[in-house]
């Protein structure tokens, strides 16, 4: 079938806005649905049991410092004094960690990368370290790029492609596109959002909005983009005050212009209409207002009431991040209209020197110490603990949680106190879903010059979190074969990934 074909079988296939509803998937119709599961493969995929029922996503925007963090290896730049030793030598380390007050060693084993390298967990992930329960459920891949400027890390690392690729696309959209397909409920809120703060530094400059791009998507699976200590807009928007109780008519016309322009796209009246995308988003967000209410229905005030935050002796009025937190938590556990995918951009406690929350060119141990530690132990405090059942709360069964980052810190010092980017080499985590106690462990290794020898691709990781959903990663809109190395058909690098990424082994 062509892919202008219109979506046949009765009629129109509803899909939905970013609110969820009424709109169709104007013009992208193939041969199989996205993200479904060839019959050839299905032998490949992730059983039931393993699958998990939504993801959270922090991206950790400004590029975390991995050796005290995720990705320590003691043995690595002694003699040099760079990687965990360029501060640890300093003194530098040993006062933040003073200064957060986290006891225990500076470090804690882990699991041997890919060279048999010993991994540590460093000291600014205490918050992990004090929970077993949760490192048992933990894998860590090393990944790699070229990309030293924010400006084409971050979408590299989001949607696993360069700006300008036809197909970049943030992981949100494709699975808003695959449940808008597969659930297609009336009055549904959105299956995506992505949280942000207002306060981030950066943000109009480094494309941390590439986490809603929709690439060759239809406009209906753009996640639906909040700014939580920033929402006055938003609420008022949702209120639409301004039609009053002319809300009825006044969709009833928007969809009527919307149908001629449709008709209009038909030759000779005959037929099916052309291919017209910005149709195709114009309608989306014309549903998105039609449908307001699903939206503020699960967007409840509370959540964007703000409130204040410390740790490690810093104050922040506005805690930022624990308020997309909870939201998060919330939004993921709704008794009827559960998200699948929810990604919050982790901007600190307070902002690093270079923005965001770890963008530590200037002061770099305090600083990564400071805000690495509050949103791991604010995100912690939302995951059951064992024998908890908290219904509020994560489940690791039912949740994977990613923690992502544009690029690393550099293993050498920047000036007398900071870290430069480094994409050649660092550490993104998997936390539950999937991950069960027999995939806990490391993938990849770098060396002594804090160079990845083996790694794993940023679109790796990407399909790691669509596999983990039981959605199928290989599509012109998504990844190809090409993007696992090493493989050479779609089931070997499914299989690759669910390895690599998840530890799980066929």
């Amino acid at each position: 079938m062509k892919r202008r074909d219109f979506l046949k079988g009765a009629g129109l296939v509803a899909a939905t806005a970013a609110s969820g509803l009424g709109v169709s998937l104007w013009g992208m119709r193939q041969a199989r649905a996205f993200g479904e599961v060839p019959k050839e493969a299905a032998g490949a995929m992730l059983p039931p049991e393993l699958q998990a029922e939504n993801i959270l996503e922090i991206f950790l925007y400004g590029g975390v410092s991995q050796y005290e963090s995720f990705y320590c290896v003691p043995s690595l730049g002694q003699a040099s004094g760079t990687q965990w030793h360029a501060y640890l030598n300093s003194g530098h380390v040993e006062a933040a960690v003073a200064e957060c007050a986290f006891q225990g060693p500076l470090t804690e084993p882990f699991a041997a990368d890919s060279l048999g390298q010993a991994v540590h967990l460093g000291p600014f992930v205490m918050p992990l370290r004090e929970r077993p329960d949760v490192m048992e459920r933990t894998r860590i891949s090393v990944s790699a790029h070229d990309l030293e400027p924010h400006e084409g890390a971050i979408p590299m690392m989001l949607g696993g492609r360069g700006l300008g690729h036809p197909a970049f696309s943030g992981l949100g959209a494709h699975v808003q596109r695959y449940f808008l397909e597969r659930e297609n409920v009336a009055g549904r809120a959105p299956y995506s959002y992505a949280l942000m703060s207002n306060g981030a530094n950066g943000l109009p400059t480094d494309n941390v909005r590439s986490v809603v791009s929709i690439g060759m998507h239809p406009g209906a699976a753009r996640p639906l983009a909040i700014k939580v200590d920033a929402a006055g807009d938003l609420t008022s928007l949702l209120a639409r005050g301004t039609v009053g109780g002319n809300r009825a008519q006044y969709d009833a016309l928007m969809q009527g212009y919307i149908d001629r322009y449709h008709e209009r796209l038909r030759w000779k009246g005959q037929a099916n209409p052309l291919r017209a995308p910005r149709l195709g988003e114009l309608e989306a967000a014309s549903s998105s207002i039609a449908n307001a209410q699903a939206i503020s229905g699960v967007l409840e005030p509370q959540f964007f009431t703000k409130i204040g935050g410390s740790n490690c002796g810093d104050t922040a009025n506005t805690d930022a991040m624990s308020m997309n937190l909870k939201l998060a938590a919330h939004l993921l556990k709704h008794p009827t209209v559960p998200a699948r995918y929810v990604c919050i951009v982790d901007t600190g406690l307070i902002s690093a020197d270079g923005g965001g929350g770890y963008d530590t060119h200037g002061e770099n141990s305090f600083t990564q110490a400071r805000n690495l530690s509050h949103t791991l132990r604010q995100l912690l405090s939302m995951v059951n603990a064992p024998g908890e059942n908290n219904p509020a709360k994560i489940d690791l069964d039912k949740t994977l949680i990613v923690l992502t980052t544009e690029f690393g810190r550099s293993p050498f010092k920047q000036g007398s106190q900071g870290r430069n980017h480094w994409p050649y080499g660092f550490p993104i985590v998997f936390i539950g879903g999937p991950v069960r106690s027999t995939g806990k462990g490391v993938f990849g290794a770098c060396g002594e010059d804090g160079r990845a020898v083996v790694a794993s691709t940023p679109q790796e990781n990407r399909m790691a979190a669509l596999l983990s959903l039981g959605i199928w990663p290989f599509a012109q809109e998504s990844f190809n074969v090409s993007d696992v190395p090493g493989a050479s058909t779609e089931i070997d690098a499914a299989l690759l990934v669910q390895q690599r990424q998840l530890g799980v082994v066929a």
